[in-house]
């Protein structure tokens, strides 16, 4: 998820109208609704659940439901020596596995939108090792979400959508150079509301 990615990214954070329809049938859905994950084309749609249903998370499809579940990773801990021997220049970044790109792929959101940054491999294969639930995430769908900003040591696993949100979140509250009090208070906000979260009403192995 590179290119195509990226755009995924700027599409979702992107303002969106008041009104949204599924992109598969056309049905008008609400605000809390699936998505699909094209892994040709490496977009995120936006579909009612009678589509979502249609797709699952196997390699057979092209395209891929994004699960529910978010789960907290309290004994993830990755030390701030091995963290910083990274060089990625954000203190919040999310990885991801692509299937397209057959390789894991870290990016940090950032005022401009996501920005992708190097991930060594044999960094995602320590990780990988010493925790075997960041090893079994599911392919272009999930995500490692890390935050390290200002003191913090967060770690979850999330669908890649949050990430898409998340990325939306400071696009549009980020001030200045350092971001400002009102996007870091929406920023803490949104970590907090990751603790425990789901959809509402949906199975956690939807």
């Amino acid at each position: 998820m590179i290119a195509g990615g990226l755009a995924a990214l700027r599409q979702f954070a992107a303002a969106k109208p008041a009104r949204e329809a599924c992109e598969m049938c056309a049905k008008e859905i609400p605000e809390r609704h699936r998505h699909l994950v094209n892994i040709q084309q490496r977009t995120l749609l936006c579909v009612c659940d009678a589509c979502s249903i249609l797709f699952d998370h196997s390699e057979a499809t092209a395209y891929r439901r994004v699960p529910l579940d978010i789960r907290e990773l309290p004994d993830a801990n990755l030390g701030d020596s091995f963290w910083n021997s990274l060089g990625i220049p954000a203190g919040i970044v999310f990885i991801l596995r692509s299937s397209a790109m057959g390789r894991a792929q870290a990016f940090y959101p950032s005022p401009a939108g996501p920005m992708e940054a190097v991930l060594d491999a044999d960094f995602w294969d320590e990780i990988c090792g010493a925790h075997p639930s960041i090893q079994a995430m599911k392919p272009d769908v999930e995500a490692l979400l890390v935050n390290r900003a200002n003191g913090a040591r967060q770690y979850f696993i999330v669908p890649i959508d949050e990430c898409y949100k998340l990325t939306a979140v400071i696009r549009k509250h980020w001030q200045g150079f350092s971001g400002g009090k009102e996007a870091w208070d929406r920023i803490d906000s949104f970590f907090e509301g990751l603790k425990g979260s789901r959809l509402e009403g949906a199975s956690s192995n939807a």
